[in-house]
């Protein structure tokens, strides 16, 4: 079980550890520091939540990030358009009606990430839930 202990600088301003044994009995000792007692203890409960690991997705030293976004990643709306300029056997009409339903639509797509924020769909991080949030939504 994961404990915090309170380790006070020689400044006198204190920060708050978080240890455990990873994995449990005969695991090595882990910690992670943070500067608010109630950070400190929802880490501590994430752990525990965890089976003494580390909880996933966590850096240690930096929290939850969100990787860095693969350089072959593209904005979905991006994407969507690329195709359309792609298609064969349309007329000039037909291509402009597909490019405005694609701003008009498509361009409502969004992922929420790990931490909350949310930001637009790409073709790298879109789920089948962001996709069921949209057709929700679809005006």
């Amino acid at each position: 079980m994961a404990t915090i202990r309170e380790r006070v600088r020689k400044d006198g301003t204190a920060s708050f550890q978080v240890r455990w044994l990873q994995g449990g009995r005969g695991g090595t000792w882990e910690a992670e520091r943070f500067e608010d007692p109630e950070q400190a203890d929802t880490f501590r409960k994430l752990v525990d939540a965890h089976k003494q690991q580390w909880p996933y997705g966590w850096i240690p030293g930096q929290g939850f990030v969100e990787p860095e976004q693969d350089p072959d990643d593209v904005p979905l709306t991006d994407w969507a358009r690329r195709y359309v300029d792609r298609l064969t056997g349309i007329d000039p009409r037909t291509r402009d009606d597909y490019r405005r339903e694609v701003d008009r639509h498509i361009s409502l797509v969004v992922h929420p990430s790990r931490s909350g924020l949310v930001m637009p769909a790409t073709i790298g991080n879109i789920t089948a839930d962001d996709v069921q949030d949209w057709v929700g939504h679809v005006p």
